[in-house]
């Protein structure tokens, strides 16, 4: 079999696909003489290669992006770019007179761009003042905006001040731009902020370089995205250990089911419920990895509609306490998930696990309704003052999982005299209705850093806080959180946070995420990760071994 063809049936996104381009259903054989190629099996196509505007999980661009630190599978941060994380242990971390707090970073030495050009202080800072600029689309841009200076005293070094301490500062900076890709015709001006956002060449491949292990190659638009080896990173020689990588893009759930079966691909992720179909795969094992992400359904009252159906905090709770929750971890998801009670990974030290809960009760949902003054129509449906209580769920395309459940919760209010309808829309369009706030629910995840900050997602103005639910005395705590360095101070925070959520009934959590990875024997050095930095955070190490 030739390169091309082995390219082509590596890339091929279904069974139908891979009998298209002459490809057998068994796996080929290994020859050392042909190309070490990864084959992933990935569930989506994503929307941009920038890893800060991108609205996708960015696994894609860390295999060519790096940044000054990722997070290993034991929830640790580690040093990519930087020679070492700074603390008030080692002295790189210090607190001044006036409140604020300098943070000196180190950086490696001798790395360069895909491009052959430097990698320097310079690059950081330029990214520090894209993220933080007003229109950056960066999820997290609020996390870098107690960064008040940015200084560069050599090549190879940053200085960072805050205006005072902040908890989270070793989370940020999972990866830095390319400030030379990114200057004006003149050599000397520096793109805007809307500029960045918008230029098509990085976002699209064609000058989208970094200082990892491999090298953008190709993008087939709805197909797949080739990156190949970097043979000149700064790690060494002899790494990485394979010479291309093919993401093909297999969004259904069952199609990419029977494409792992298939044994073409060496990595793909599954849904809990498919499991036990791929148990015994020849050649290959399913990992269950803990995910720092929990399902949750989620209200929103930035519509007339929503404000009026779940402005009550009785109703949010009658709603929470109709929804069978350790059923849909039980059966819907066949054991494999287990309940939550907050956003925080039960895992985690800075979980508390004495929180208010919402267990299954329907005759108490009912009585939350009818003291709220929603009493039952003759239609099933409940009324307060000539509104009916109904609303419609936003459901992703392509997202059984989260579609089952909304499935469920539908089922589940309806016996208590609540009707919920769908809308299902494409990833890009549900992308921008949540980013709008034109919703009432929703079912959705996030994932969490190692370190989890939580004020993004629950204060008044935070970034991905699209509910419309504010409250002043949560805000005060959250950013007292930010402010405690250590684990002693910041916990007792955290804690009271959590207990806050939870008596607002501002979201329910379902369950805890497991992410099952099915992954090639082939595969050495696979190190599987919950993090939001995903199981590729090694993949300068990974090789492949013959079959």
């Amino acid at each position: 079999m030739t390169a091309r063809a082995f390219n082509a049936c590596a890339a091929a996104a279904t069974l139908a696909t891979l009998a298209a381009v002459g490809c057998s259903s068994a796996p080929p054989s290994v020859d050392r003489a042909e190309p070490r190629i990864l084959r992933i099996a990935y569930d989506r196509e994503i929307d941009v290669l920038n890893p800060f505007t991108s609205q996708n999980l960015v696994d894609i661009s860390f295999s060519m992006i790096e940044g000054l630190i990722t997070t290993n599978e034991r929830n640790e941060y580690i040093p990519v770019l930087a020679a070492k994380i700074p603390s008030e242990e080692n002295g790189l971390v210090a607190r001044q007179s006036d409140g604020s707090v300098t943070m000196t970073w180190s950086l490696q030495r001798n790395v360069r761009w895909h491009d052959g050009v430097a990698f320097t202080s310079a690059d950081v800072c330029f990214t520090w003042r894209f993220v933080t600029g007003a229109n950056s689309m960066t999820y997290n841009r609020e996390q870098y905006l107690g960064i008040k200076k940015c200084e560069t005293p050599d090549a190879h070094t940053v200085v960072f001040t805050w205006d005072g301490a902040y908890a989270y500062y070793a989370g940020l900076f999972e990866a830095i731009l390319p400030r030379h890709v990114f200057m004006k015709a003149d050599g000397r001006t520096e793109m805007t902020v809307d500029e960045i956002v918008n230029y098509e060449p990085y976002n699209r491949g064609r000058r989208t370089i970094g200082t990892g292990p491999f090298k953008f190659a190709e993008w087939k638009t709805g197909e797949y995205i080739r990156v190949v080896r970097n043979d000149d990173y700064w790690r060494g020689r002899d790494v990485p250990a394979m010479d291309e990588i093919v993401w093909a893009f297999i969004p259904d759930n069952n199609t990419r089911l029977l494409a792992l079966k298939s044994g073409r691909y060496d990595w793909g992720r599954i849904q809990p419920t498919q499991v036990s179909a791929l148990r015994a795969l020849p050649g290959s094992d399913v990992h269950l990895i803990d995910a720092n992400s929990v399902m949750h359904f989620d209200l929103a009252i930035r519509t007339d509609l929503g404000k009026a159906l779940f402005g009550d905090v009785q109703v949010r709770r009658a709603i929470f306490h109709a929804i069978d929750r350790e059923g849909m971890a039980k059966k819907l998801m066949e054991g494999a998930v287990k309940v939550a009670e907050g956003p925080i990974n039960p895992n985690s030290p800075y979980n508390n696990p004495n929180v208010a809960t919402f267990p299954y009760d329907l005759a108490e949902a009912r009585r939350l309704l009818d003291d709220a003054g929603w009493t039952l129509g003759p239609d099933g449906v409940r009324r307060k003052e000539g509104r009916r209580f109904s609303f419609t769920m936003i459901n992703r395309a392509g997202a059984t999982d989260r579609i089952l459940l909304a499935q469920v919760i539908q089922a589940r209010l309806k016996e208590v005299g609540i009707e919920v309808g769908f809308e299902t829309l494409e990833s890009a369009a549900w992308t921008q209705r949540w980013r709008s706030g034109q919703w009432e629910a929703m079912v959705s995840a996030w994932f969490l850093p190692a370190d989890p900050g939580i004020t993004g997602l629950y204060a008044c103005k935070g970034a991905n806080n699209m509910t419309g639910f504010c409250e002043p005395a949560l805000d005060e705590v959250l950013e007292r959180s930010d402010r405690a360095l250590s684990f002693e101070a910041r916990k007792p925070l955290l804690d009271e946070s959590q207990a806050k959520l939870s008596e607002q009934a501002r979201m329910l959590p379902l369950y805890q995420n497991v992410m099952p990875e099915v992954v090639s024997r082939r595969i050495v050095g696979y190190r599987g990760s919950g993090t939001n930095f995903g199981s590729f955070w090694n993949l300068w190490s990974w090789e492949l071994v013959s079959r």
